[in-house]
C-alpha cells in the first residue's frame, strides 16, 4: 500500500469514528483505558478460555478488556483456513495469544457448531465483533453456552450501529433473531442482502473501494463472511444475551464503536433476572456515548429503530 493510500485510509477512518472517537483514543493514549468491570473482575479470566473469532486488539494486553494478559490458556475458533482478517491459519496447537505462553488449540469450525469441544470445557468465552457476521446468533450463543462450565463468564463485544457503516440500518428486532433460530437459518442466508446494499455507508467503510466492489463482497458472503447480518444498539445487545439464557453482569457501551456485554452461564435450575439491563431506563443507556442509546433512554422508544 502506498503512502498516499495509507493516508487516505487513515483519514476515512478518523471521519468514521468522529469527534467522540478521536477524543476517546486521545484519552486512552494519555491515561490508559480499560473496562471498569473488567478491572474489578480480571480474576474471572485467569483460567482456560475460548475465543470465537479474533484475535482482537480489544482483548490484547493494553486493550479495553485485556484477557490475553490474564488467561492461563486460550483456544480459538475461526470459520476457515484463510480469512480477510487473520490471513492463513492452521488447525491444531497454533493459536498464540501471549508471548511466552504455550499456544492454544486453533479450531476451524462454525460458531454455531463446536462439536469438537465437549460440554462445560471452558471457564470463560470471549468474542469481539464476530456475532454480527453470524446469520443465526441465537444458535451460536446456545452452542457457546454449552461449552462453558456453570458460572463461566462471557464477554460479548458487538459493534454499535452509531459507530459503524451500519448507522443507517434499523436495529434488528429480537423476534427476527428468534425466528432465525427456529428456522435453523444457515450462513447461506440472503435475507439482509438488499438492506445492506441499500443502506451501508461506503464513506465509513475504509475497506471497500467502490459500490461495485462492495456488491461483489456481499454476494460472496458464504465464502468471506464479511456481511453484518444483524445490527445492534446497546439495548438490543442486552436483550439478545438475556434471551439466550445468560445472567448479565454488566453492559458497557464503549467508545468508539463497541458494546461490551459481560455475562455468566447460570447454574442448572437458576433463572437469570436481567430486568435492570433490559429496561429502556437502564443507567448504561443514559450514560452511553452513543446518541441513539441516549434517545432511547429519554423516550422509552420501541425495540426496533427506523432506517434513516
Amino acid at each position: 500500500m502506498s503512502a498516499a493510500e495509507r493516508i487516505r485510509l487513515k483519514l476515512a477512518w478518523l471521519r468514521a469514528i468522529g469527534f467522540r472517537g478521536v477524543r476517546a483514543l486521545a484519552r486512552q493514549k494519555l491515561f490508559g483505558h480499560e473496562s471498569s468491570f473488567y478491572a474489578r473482575n480480571a480474576q474471572l479470566f485467569a483460567g482456560t478460555g475460548l475465543e470465537v473469532g479474533g484475535p482482537s486488539g480489544l482483548f490484547a494486553v493494553e486493550g479495553y478488556a485485556p484477557v490475553y494478559a490474564h488467561a492461563g490458556r486460550l483456544d480459538n475458533v475461526n470459520f476457515a483456513h484463510q480469512t480477510r482478517w487473520e490471513g492463513v491459519i492452521h488447525a491444531g496447537d497454533s493459536f498464540t495469544f501471549r508471548a511466552g505462553c504455550a499456544p492454544g488449540t486453533q479450531y476451524l469450525r462454525e460458531a454455531t457448531d463446536l462439536q469438537a469441544i465437549g460440554d462445560g470445557t471452558y471457564d470463560f468465552l470471549i468474542s469481539s465483533h464476530m456475532l454480527e457476521h453470524c446469520a443465526n446468533p441465537m444458535k451460536a450463543l446456545r452452542e457457546w453456552q454449552r461449552v462453558m462450565r456453570p458460572d463461566g463468564t462471557l464477554i460479548l463485544v458487538l459493534p454499535h450501529k452509531d459507530g459503524t457503516f451500519d448507522w443507517r440500518r434499523p436495529v434488528t428486532p429480537l423476534r427476527h433473531m428468534i425466528e432465525d433460530d427456529e428456522r435453523d437459518v444457515g450462513e447461506d442466508d440472503r435475507t439482509h442482502f438488499d438492506e445492506v446494499l441499500r443502506l451501508h455507508d461506503l464513506k465509513r467503510d475504509i475497506f471497500q473501494p467502490s459500490a461495485e466492489a462492495f456488491r461483489t463482497w456481499v454476494e460472496g458472503n458464504t465464502v468471506n463472511r464479511g456481511l453484518h447480518h444483524h445490527v445492534f444498539d446497546s439495548h438490543s445487545a442486552a436483550r439478545l444475551v438475556d434471551h439466550a439464557g445468560f445472567e448479565i453482569l454488566c453492559v458497557e457501551p464503549a467508545e468508539t464503536e463497541s458494546i461490551f456485554v459481560f455475562a455468566r452461564k447460570p447454574q442448572r435450575g437458576h433463572v437469570p433476572r436481567n430486568e435492570d439491563f433490559t429496561s429502556l431506563r437502564a443507567p448504561f443507556l443514559k450514560a452511553s456515548p452513543f446518541p441513539s442509546d441516549r434517545r432511547r433512554a429519554r423516550s422509552g422508544g420501541n425495540e426496533e429503530s427506523p432506517a434513516r
